[in-house]
């Protein structure tokens, strides 16, 4: 049974350190691979560079020349469930509009 101050104790912090440490790692090498892919990614229609953009917890790329919007794979579903007067306030920016009313 683990009792404070026993060799175990530090041992359990040791691993939660560790842990700690290697999903920091991890994120940073996720936003590294994430960030490589916007510099090369391109619009499938028109060649040109995609941007993202990110409405609540979902990120989409948008074409700046053609204003073409492309998802990954689940996206769609997931801004499905969101309400259509934000969906399109969102449309709005991405095409460059003032309103979406």
């Amino acid at each position: 049974m683990w009792k404070e101050g026993h060799p175990s104790h530090n041992e359990n912090e040791y691993f939660v350190r560790r842990d700690a440490e290697w999903l920091k790692a991890q994120r940073a090498l996720l936003d590294a691979k994430r960030a490589a892919k916007y510099e090369t990614i391109l619009c499938p229609r028109c060649g040109d560079k995609l941007t993202p953009k990110s409405f609540r917890d979902v990120i989409v790329e948008a074409c700046g020349k053609c204003h073409g919007v492309w998802l990954d794979a689940g996206e769609l579903a997931m801004l499905a469930h969101e309400p259509e007067r934000e969906l399109l306030r969102f449309a709005a920016e991405l095409d460059g509009s003032r309103r979406a009313d």
